[in-house]
């Protein structure tokens, strides 16, 4: 892994990364999955009170004395979920073995982070076990093919919407802990993602594309950043592909990059994708949005050996977080530093500044604050609504 800070102004963002750099995360834990019969696995349930804490609601497994099984909740850096709540004994029971793998979160990149920590334990069951999980939906697109690519065919995938009893459940134990920790068995994850994806698409003997993924297309995005369609317009003059990640299956997206010598693209959820890709040639330049450190992003890189180089995009209307914003970007003195350094140009007549893109930012940083203010009075009404079901 190598990362590279030359087109980044802050001093505390390298020092983070640094920090993280001389801290080992690779763990000698080895991870256990211990079975329970005649277990009950609880869907989830929102606890609007904890939301607040960095608490994603109960639910989880309950043994057949109705003890909570600690295996089945997940602690993250961040975040936790998991819990026992009352609930009818009058449950639905299926007699068959299932494994569970926890609550699955609806943003893709949490789900990236959060919930693949327990996947470790479908490369040691037998393949035809039902994979039982729990969250506000069931899983779908790019989700939905990640644990595809671990041999889950989907008929054997099973959404816990309402309490549920199993003949057998297997809980196996996190096996990492985002940002902190990590074992080989969950880095065994992605290695055989990449090598299935690997066995599905075309391979070139030329890494010579670049590309450049896109958030402009993505609907919340358009809610919170500003100026990406400038930047767009600088990488495309200088011969980059734009392509919309959230368009992409992830097995598409990954083809495209194991066929690209460099990859282009805002801080967040999209370098995230880059653990499936098997392309050690691969070069990723990440344009920060804002000055907040991304431990996750070189926890990952670190998992699948990446090399990431960043450049600054945010100016004086930064954001102070990596996730809410509303972020502004546009071409800064550290972004033409690296074109020039790499032989790019900006475009004929160039003008960074659009005027029109200010006037959004304004509104959106209102509407932050408005929904912010908002926001203790939609908890509230929320405990109220769950209250009286």
């Amino acid at each position: 892994m190598n990362i590279s800070y030359d087109y980044v102004m802050s001093e505390s963002l390298k020092v983070e990364s640094k920090k993280f750099a001389q801290k080992k995360h690779l763990s000698d834990k080895q991870p256990s999955c211990k079975c329970y019969d005649n277990a009950t696995i609880l869907p989830l349930k929102e606890d609007y009170r904890e939301e607040k804490n960095g608490k994603w609601g109960k639910g989880g497994v309950v043994d057949s004395q109705g003890n909570f099984v600690q295996e089945s909740a997940y602690t993250g850096d961040w975040v936790s979920q998991g819990g026992l709540y009352e609930y009818s004994t009058v449950v639905s029971k299926m007699d068959k073995e299932v494994v569970y793998i926890g609550c699955i979160s609806s943003h893709y990149g949490h789900f990236l982070v959060d919930c693949t920590t327990k996947l470790w334990a479908l490369l040691k069951l037998k393949k035809d076990i039902t994979v039982a999980y729990t969250g506000d939906r069931k899983i779908s697109g790019n989700e939905k093919r990640i644990i595809e690519l671990l041999g889950v065919k989907n008929e054997n995938l099973l959404h816990v919407d309402k309490p549920m009893s199993f003949k057998k459940v297997f809980v196996p134990e996190q096996g990492a802990k985002p940002g902190v920790w990590y074992t080989k068995e969950y880095a065994a994850v992605f290695k055989l993602i990449q090598e299935n994806i690997d066995n599905s698409v075309a391979h070139f003997d030329d890494f010579n594309r670049k590309v450049y993924f896109t958030r402009t297309g993505y609907s919340d995005a358009k809610k919170k950043e500003v100026g990406e369609s400038t930047l767009e317009k600088v990488f495309l003059n200088n011969g980059f592909e734009i392509h919309h990640p959230e368009k992409m299956d992830l097995i598409k997206m990954m083809e495209l990059v194991n066929a690209a010598s460099v990859v282009v693209c805002i801080n967040g959820t999209i370098p995230l994708n880059m653990i499936f890709s098997s392309n050690k040639n691969l070069k990723l330049v990440v344009l920060n949005k804002t000055d907040v450190y991304h431990r996750n992003l070189e926890y990952f890189a670190e998992i699948c050996n990446l090399n990431i180089e960043y450049v600054d995009v945010y100016n004086k209307f930064k954001g102070n977080d990596l996730g809410l914003g509303p972020f502004f970007v546009t071409v800064t003195d550290e972004l033409k530093r690296y074109l020039f350094s790499n032989n790019m140009t900006l475009p004929n007549n160039f003008n960074s500044i659009k005027y029109k893109d200010y006037f959004i930012f304004i509104l959106l940083k209102i509407n932050r604050l408005i929904r912010n203010k908002l926001r203790p009075i939609k908890v509230r009404f929320k405990e109220f609504l769950s209250n009286t079901k």
